[in-house]
């Protein structure tokens, strides 16, 4: 459980740190703008700390989704993430440890065990800091006289401060004149007014949770430089420009003390005293259209990095299409869907890069095809990546299966069904490759794949979309699309090494069909261990071989949902 929390606070954590990339880049953008807008943009920051879940949006600014490190990493055999960072996810096989064969336990669990533990240390550590600073500065306080409403006055500190969450207090040092304690008690009341003293408790506590990220104590200090900054700059559009003097003279005063409430999250001062005497000074009331903009752009940032991106339709999914026209110079074929609501429509331009081109002729072993070997008419099978929304929809295709004829060939690269082979159900990445390569039945249409990997029986469940008037034609252990899943059932039990069951799926959207497979009557079909066939690329031709003789199904279980 605790390992698990961790690695959600991993993927908060490594979204913000992008987010707060961003927000460096647009202070720097909004440098001479009324550092309101800058304090704005942190609040962005401290909801991806904070919140484990974002909306999505095709505006989203990010490179990623929300959690680009998925929770079965820990099952996999080759550990990756998905960052949207082409040389991050390049770097995390090299970096994270993978399964060792016959080890007692996976090393990355290991290691992510004792991250978990380190991390829970540290935000105790900062804690109990805390609250040993707290009571140490309110044992200074304690002679502390009142003033006036909530002010107190106190010769035993050096700067003013808030202090004190349902009802703050203001301390005030005792030795101010009267003018410096007018300025700086106004800039104290504009803090409590805009619920700064609240703001700084949660950032605090969020800082405490994040605290092995680098980029939160950059968020934390520089969000506390804009906090102040941004009081300034309201005290003086109160007063008016002539006060810039005075009032940089009564921040000089306190800038001794600075320090002394640091680490203390019910209690804050000023800080930075250098940067804030000279932003008082060249601090010039902006003109209407100024703040406009600076506005605008902060919304727009703040809607960006608030939001993660949208998925498009058809995302990894299969369809059945046919072949409309080649286009040979760009290495495009334009496609229809055979399906009912197919998500390519009637044309959808297809094209691929490094992708799994194949066909079989009379169950022969694949081919290895170009675009030279398509005709138009062909029946495809198409694994997609991005279905663009246009028109015509263009997609990129990461396997073609070519069926001349439009007949119900079945392929099974071997080659290839082999090097994807994993020890884990929860390696995401090698199931959905090895779910890639197998053979979709006429009529139907590849959803997703779900997997169950909390408890035993570990399983892999296959979605396929039927059209309703064709659902019942699947409805029995006899059906012909029924003898591929079995066959599909007995390549991912070979080659999934703790896969208990596999299970089919046929929905219209209201009624579902079922068919599982589990190993038991797996190993009775093969009369030996399934398992063994994943060994080697020859043993796989072997079950190859066995799948077309046809295997005994009497075990196989038929749900109807």
């Amino acid at each position: 459980m605790l390992e698990r929390i961790f690695l959600q606070l991993l993927n908060m954590s490594f979204t913000a740190s992008i987010v707060i990339a961003f927000v460096l880049v647009a202070r720097i953008i909004l440098h001479k703008a009324p550092k309101v807008f800058s304090y704005m943009l942190w609040s962005v920051v401290l909801f991806r700390l904070i919140c484990p879940f974002s909306f999505e949006s095709i505006f989203s600014l990010l490179p990623t989704k929300a959690n680009p490190i998925s929770q079965d990493i820990l099952y996999m055999q080759t550990p990756n993430i998905d960052t949207g960072i082409g040389i991050t996810n390049q770097s995390v096989p090299v970096i994270i440890p993978a399964p060792v064969p016959q080890a007692s336990a996976n090393p990355l669990q290991i290691w992510i065990a004792i991250f978990s533990h380190i991390w829970v240390l540290g935000v105790a550590a900062l804690l109990v800091y805390s609250l040993i600073a707290l009571f140490r500065l309110r044992k200074q306080l304690l002679n502390a006289t009142l003033y006036q409403n909530n002010i107190f006055i106190s010769s035993r500190i050096d700067t003013a401060f808030v202090m004190g969450i349902f009802y703050p207090k203001v301390y005030l040092p005792s030795d101010l004149n009267v003018a410096e304690r007018s300025y700086i008690l106004l800039h104290e009341q504009t803090h409590i007014k805009r619920l700064d003293h609240i703001f700084k408790l949660i950032s605090f506590l969020v800082l405490c949770v994040h605290w092995f990220n680098p980029f939160a104590w950059i968020a934390f200090f520089l969000s506390g430089r804009d906090m102040e900054m941004s009081c300034d700059e309201a005290v003086i559009r109160r007063l008016g420009d002539e006060v810039k003097k005075d009032y940089s003279a009564s921040l000089l005063t306190l800038a001794t003390g600075r320090r002394i409430v640091s680490g203390t999250p019910l209690a804050f001062g000023e800080g930075d005293t250098k940067g804030r005497i000279k932003n008082v000074l060249n601090y010039r009331k902006p003109r209407v259209w100024a703040v406009l903009i600076a506005l605008l752009a902060v919304v727009f940032v703040v809607f960006g990095l608030t939001t993660s991106p949208k998925d498009m339709p058809g995302k990894s999914i299969g369809v059945n299409a046919t072949i409309l026209k080649i286009d040979k110079i760009n290495q495009t074929i334009t496609v229809k869907g055979n399906d009912n609501n197919s998500p390519i429509g009637d044309n959808c331009i297809v094209s691929w890069k490094d992708a799994t081109l194949q066909t079989v002729i009379n169950k022969e072993d694949p081919i290895k095809i170009s675009i030279d070997d398509f005709a138009i008419g062909d029946h495809v099978v198409l694994f997609l990546g991005e279905i663009q929304e246009s028109y015509p929809t263009r997609a990129e295709a990461t396997t073609i299966q070519l069926e001349p004829n439009e007949t119900s060939v079945t392929a099974y690269p071997v080659q290839d069904l082999w090097n994807a082979r994993t020890k884990y159900v929860g390696d995401n990445s090698a199931v959905g490759k090895l779910i890639g390569l197998l053979p979709v039945p006429m009529g139907m249409q590849y959803d997703h794949f779900e997997l169950q990997t909390s408890s035993s029986p570990y399983k892999v469940e296959l979605v396929y979309s039927v059209p309703t008037q064709s659902l019942s034609e699947y409805d029995s252990e006899n059906s012909a699309a029924s003898n591929t899943f079995r066959t599909n059932a007995l390549y991912l039990l070979a080659l999934i090494e703790n896969a208990d069951e596999i299970q089919v799926t046929l929905t219209d959207g209201s009624q579902e069909i079922a068919f599982t497979s589990d190993r038991e009557w797996a190993d009775h079909a093969v009369e030996g261990e399934v398992s063994d066939y994943g060994k080697s690329p020859e043993k796989l031709q072997e079950l190859k071989s066995l799948a077309w003789k046809g295997v005994d199904v009497s075990t196989l279980q038929l749900y109807h949902l």
